[in-house]
C-alpha cells in the first residue's frame, strides 16, 4: 500500500476536522493486521498500556506516520491553535483490554494534546447478538479548545462526574453521542482537548482481546502540567 498517496488526502479533510471534531479516515488495506497484532501484543507482555515499543515504531514507520502525517498536523496546530511547540512532541501508547479488564471501561477524559489518532488493529467481533466490545464512545467538540492551563484543568475536574457507565448515559441525553466498534478498519482522527471519549468494557461474551494503537500530537500544556503528570503515573 502507498501510504505516502494515503496521507495526500488527509488536508481536504481538514476542514471537517475543525468543524466537526472528528473524521474517519480509509482502511489501511493490505496490511496484515494479525502479524501486527501478534507482535504488538507480544511486546506488551500482558500490559494494558505501554508506550511505543520497537514493534509498534516499526509499524508507524511502515504507516509513514512521522514522514507524511505529522507535518501536515503540525501546519494545522500552528494555524489553527496558536500551536508554538516541536513536531517531536508526541506521545504513542498501545492499548490492549480484554473482557478481564473491566476497570477500564468507562474512564472518560480529554486527552491534553490537540489531536489524537486512533489505529485500530485487532478488534474484537459480534458472535451471536450484540455485545459490547469496548467501542470508542465520544462527544465531539463538547468545549472549546484552550491553551489555558488553568481552564482545562477546571473543564476536566468539571466533566470527571461523568466519567461512568451512569455518568455516560446522563450526559447522553443532553450533548450528541457517537459509538465507534471500528469494525470496519477506519483509523478515527478528532480532537483530543475538545472530545470527550471513553471506551465501553469488553463482553464476557468476547474471547478476543481488543488492540489500538494511540498516536497524540502537540501537548500545548506547560511541560509539568496535568497531562503530563498523569503519563508519568501511568507508566510507573
Amino acid at each position: 500500500m502507498n501510504f505516502e498517496k494515503y496521507w495526500d488526502c488527509i488536508e481536504f479533510k481538514f476542514d471537517d476536522l475543525l468543524k466537526y471534531g472528528f473524521i474517519h479516515l480509509p482502511p489501511m488495506s493490505e496490511i496484515d493486521l494479525k502479524e501486527i497484532d501478534g507482535k504488538i501484543t507480544n511486546s506488551m507482555q500482558g500490559k494494558v498500556f505501554k508506550e511505543l515499543s520497537s514493534e509498534h515504531k516499526i509499524f508507524l514507520d511502515k504507516i509513514l506516520l512521522d514522514k507524511c502525517l505529522a507535518p501536515k498536523l503540525l501546519q494545522l496546530a500552528r494555524e489553527k491553535f496558536k500551536y508554538k511547540g516541536s513536531i517531536s512532541n508526541q506521545y504513542h501508547v498501545a492499548r490492549m483490554v480484554t473482557n478481564e479488564n473491566k476497570n477500564e471501561g468507562y474512564r472518560a477524559h480529554f486527552d491534553s494534546h490537540i489531536f489524537t489518532l486512533v489505529i485500530p488493529i485487532n478488534i474484537p467481533k459480534y458472535e451471536s447478538e450484540y455485545a459490547p466490545t469496548g467501542e470508542l464512545i465520544f462527544f465531539p467538540k463538547i468545549r472549546k479548545f484552550t491553551n489555558n492551563e488553568f481552564v482545562n484543568f477546571i473543564g476536566k475536574l468539571w466533566f470527571y462526574r461523568y466519567a461512568s457507565k451512569k455518568g455516560i448515559d446522563k450526559l447522553s441525553m443532553k450533548h450528541t453521542m457517537y459509538a465507534n466498534n471500528f469494525e470496519d478498519y477506519r483509523p478515527l482522527l478528532f480532537l483530543g482537548k475538545s472530545v470527550f471519549h471513553t471506551n465501553a468494557i469488553i463482553s464476557d461474551k468476547m474471547s478476543s482481546h481488543r488492540l489500538t494503537l494511540l498516536a497524540h500530537y502537540f501537548d500545548s500544556s506547560p511541560k509539568y502540567g496535568i497531562g503530563n503528570l498523569l503519563r508519568i503515573i501511568r507508566n510507573r
